[in-house]
């Protein structure tokens, strides 16, 4: 539950239809990009050309691909095969102290926009002009094959860490891998408290004024995230576009005009438009009816960056970050074969699935992480209040024998060297604060002011129970990441943070001989940062699982996979979209768009077709998993 969001949503209905549309909506983003444009498949993207990233060029300073398992030198525009992965690879598979055959620092995620910096909107306020940044400076060119223009043509961006799920996303406590998205939304931003200038407009009624008003709405992380996308440079947004512009464009328009919606889509059926595209409703009229008129009706302008705009357009990031997480709360996958199984239907799960269940909660060690409902202790259930199960902060016994403070759901698990991505490690890029718990809670220990409200109960502490934290004790922070939900895994890949793995065999395999920590003599290991020599989990370690017993746990992850999911079936369904799948060519060369001024990769569109309640047509099968 969301305490106060009766003050802001005065129609749940409408704000879930609002969301919808926004959600898919292609006109929302910079090139054609909607929210839904990465997370179309089971929530997730399976698309496998042109999405390379040489990962966070900040942490590394590598703007280099590598060369992948297959052989190939891996590229902007290039395809991906099953022979790629995984991304790390040893003479002995089972064996995380056999010589590497591969190791690999890129990152396989979602292309989004193309380079360019945002100008103005066009006098109507309907589009965006956007100057194009060419070459791109971040790597994402490939030579020119068409002759107009430069000798290189830049191509979609892609971003620095692999796309999750929004479905059950709802039920996370923080969002985004290194949880930056906040429990807490401030109507603008992901980042909560720590952002002290996050206001939204009131209009008092009664004197006629508008008023600026803080934003506290808890357990909100969905919507927290909702509006980070929007203006990244690499997902959705020319650089330098503020939410203001993105309403101005957004908010006379009628809803997902361009796409065509099914007259039986579950939210959107009732109102489709009469030419079959989009629905009826502009989108300041969904905003008038799913939300209460304080934070729209003035009839005087808000001031921003010495221009003048409407109340609606001032507070689209509230609209558009509730209206988003009100959708993604229908998105709720509970009826798969385990979830009849839970219920009684013994006959739901085949015999290798069962023994698949107790490998999972036992030798494989996978519930000591994936717990609960939601499958990842990373969710609300175990994270809300602090008293709860184990708390935001924990201190136990870590990899290597000692102990180490941590924040719960978030684990160092050695996918890849810590130095190369840190993970929950990092601080928010406002208040240069720790986006970790468990760093805040040592800064609190030290007598600091931290912009996160939480307390930290030390009895619940595995080790040393009772003992305060210590500004200066060890903590397991860097390179930790949060835990993905396994609800329909089957369906989601690529996999892990880096997405350097294709298929559940290969995740499986990984666990299996321990991770893919490399030791650096000293007892210090892959996984160790600043302050620690070893930040890995004590469960990462060799399971010694047979091949058969591999086989029974991929069987029984294959068994979380809702159908409805799986057929788009309501409440999955869905409008049509477009979405970019690279350049014309490949990673030697493509041809150029004469309307991008022949600076830009012309791009090639697969069509996602709109779907009503009852889901897809046999014809069309089940969605599968990446690269089937």
């Amino acid at each position: 539950p969301t305490p106060g969001i009766e003050k802001y949503i005065k129609n749940q209905g409408y704000a879930e239809l609002l969301g919808k549309a926004l959600f898919w909506d292609m006109d929302v983003g910079s090139d054609g990009q909607a929210c839904a444009s990465c997370h179309f498949h089971a929530g997730a993207d399976n698309r496998f050309k042109n999405q390379l990233s040489p990962g966070l060029l900040h942490t590394t300073g590598d703007k280099q691909f590598d060369v992948l398992p297959s052989g190939n030198q891996g590229a902007p525009n290039y395809s991906l095969t099953l022979a790629d992965f995984p991304f790390y690879k040893f003479t002995n598979s089972l064996d995380r102290n056999s010589p590497h055959l591969f190791e690999v620092d890129d990152v396989v995620s979602s292309q989004g926009v193309f380079r360019a910096d945002f100008v103005s909107l066009t006098p109507n306020g309907k589009d965006e002009t956007c100057s194009i940044v060419h070459p791109d400076e971040a790597g994402f060119t490939v030579p020119n094959k068409g002759g107009a223009g430069p000798g290189s043509l830049n191509v979609r961006r892609v971003e620095p860490r692999n796309t999750p799920t929004v479905i059950n996303a709802i039920f996370n406590f923080r969002n985004f891998w290194d949880g930056r998205a906040n429990n807490i939304f401030n109507g603008v931003d992901p980042f909560g408290r720590r952002n002290p200038n996050a206001v939204v407009y009131n209009w008092d009624q009664k004197t006629r004024t508008l008023k600026p008003e803080e934003v506290h709405l808890i357990n909100s992380s969905a919507a927290s995230q909702a509006v980070g996308p929007v203006l990244s440079p690499f997902e959705m947004s020319c650089d330098n576009k503020g939410f203001h512009h993105a309403a101005r464009k957004m908010l006379k328009k009628r809803a997902l005009a361009k796409q065509k919606v099914a007259k039986t889509d579950s939210v959107l059926g009732y109102h489709v438009h009469g030419s079959g595209k989009g629905i009826k409703f502009k989108y300041d009229a969904l905003v008038k009816k799913a939300f209460h008129s304080d934070y729209w009706a003035a009839n005087k302008p808000v001031m921003i960056d010495g221009q003048p705009f409407t109340q609606m357009e001032a507070n689209f990031s509230l609209f558009w970050g509730l209206a988003i997480q009100a959708y993604e709360a229908t998105l709720v996958s509970d009826n798969s074969p385990f979830d009849r199984f839970a219920m009684g239907h013994k006959k739901s799960l085949t015999e290798q699935q069962k023994r698949g269940m107790k490998l999972f909660a036992g030798k494989g060690k996978c519930a000591n992480c994936h717990q609960g409902p939601e499958f990842t202790k990373a969710g609300t259930t175990h994270l809300i209040p602090e008293e709860q199960e184990e708390g935001l902060v924990e201190r136990m016994l870590m990899g290597d024998l000692k102990v180490s403070l941590y924040d719960n759901g978030f684990y160092n698990i050695s996918v890849t060297p810590t130095e190369e991505d840190i993970g929950l490690g990092g601080v928010d890029p406002i208040s240069n604060v720790p986006l970790s718990f468990t760093r805040q809670a040592q800064m609190i220990a030290a007598g600091q002011n931290v912009p996160d409200p939480f307390q930290v109960d030390p009895h619940t502490f595995e080790s040393d129970p009772g003992v305060p934290v210590d500004p200066n004790e060890r903590n397991a922070v860097d390179g930790a990441f949060k835990v993905p939900g396994l609800r329909n895994v089957a369906l989601t890949g690529p996999y892990m943070h880096n997405g350097g793995m294709a298929t559940l065999h290969q995740v499986v395999r990984f666990y299996n001989r321990g991770g893919n920590v490399e030791s650096l003599g000293g007892g210090a290991d892959s996984s160790g940062s600043f302050a620690a020599s070893s930040n890995l989990d004590p469960d990462i370690q060799p399971l010694g699982l047979t091949p058969q017993e591999e086989h029974d746990l991929v069987a029984f992850m294959e068994s979380l996979t809702d159908e409805r999911v799986a057929w788009e079936k309501a409440p999955f369904d869905h409008p049509q979209l477009f979405v970019p799948n690279g350049s014309p060519g490949d990673d030697t060369g493509t041809y150029p768009d004469a309307s991008a001024n022949n600076l830009q990769g012309r791009d090639d569109m697969i069509e996602i077709p709109a779907v009503g309640r009852n889901g897809r047509s046999k014809g069309q099968g089940p969605l599968r998993n990446f690269l089937q």
